[in-house]
């Protein structure tokens, strides 16, 4: 009679270690400070909170954030593009949490139903990002530094059209009231929130809290 009751409470006891296991996870996210005063933070802790998961978050310089999550200094990353895929120690928690459209944007009041109708247009983008090589085939296309740059181009005539985020149309529009949005959304752009390898037991658990997120989102 001694070995059933040996087995059952070895078992009972290995249940007791796998709940608390579960239910005393943390992590600590590091932060970008491009994502200071924006909205991120308070998702992520609703996204944690779903997911029965303790979350703290840092804020470094964007480049470090990148770093400090790859080496295991801290647990989680913000959110990213997927190019960080190609980060051995990075996993991706593989439901986006934002969708970035791309337009083209304009100060007349032409309107282009995608980009194969701009193939003679002067184009301008922003050097570096992602959204920009869906251009690269266009001969007539100037990349620049900054947001400020490609509005004055566009502005003065020396580009017919600015390849741009949503946000920085709205941006832009403050200081340039003429600018347009002339086209649908030509691109979109996704960004995901990353785990250190040493928390990869966490991803479907934050995978499930993401989607019922997005689906309280889309409700409301």
């Amino acid at each position: 009679m001694k070995i059933p009751f040996l087995r059952l409470l070895f078992t009972a006891l290995l249940f007791s270690s796998a709940v608390l296991a579960n239910t005393g996870d943390s992590v600590k996210v590091a932060m970008g400070d491009i994502y200071k005063g924006s909205t991120l933070e308070r998702d992520l802790r609703i996204i944690y909170k779903a997911a029965d998961i303790d979350v703290e978050f840092i804020y470094l310089p964007t480049e470090r954030a990148i770093q400090a999550a790859a080496s295991g200094q801290y647990d989680a990353l913000d959110l990213r593009i997927d190019t960080l895929d190609e980060e051995e120690t990075l996993v991706r928690v593989d439901v986006p949490i934002v969708v970035i459209d791309v337009y083209l944007l304009s100060i007349n009041d032409d309107f282009y139903p995608s980009l194969d109708d701009v193939k003679d247009k002067t184009l301008v983008s922003i050097l570096g990002a992602r959204y920009s090589d869906i251009a690269k085939v266009y001969k007539k296309r100037h990349l620049v530094k900054s947001e400020k740059q490609a509005a004055l181009m566009l502005i003065s005539g020396r580009a017919d059209l600015w390849l741009a985020p949503h946000r920085t149309y709205l941006k832009a529009k403050e200081e340039f009231p003429n600018i347009k949005i002339a086209s649908p959304s030509v691109y979109k752009q996704y960004l995901y929130h990353y785990v250190h390898v040493s928390k990869s037991h966490l991803v479907e658990r934050l995978e499930m809290s993401v989607k019922a997120f997005n689906q309280t989102r889309s409700v409301n």
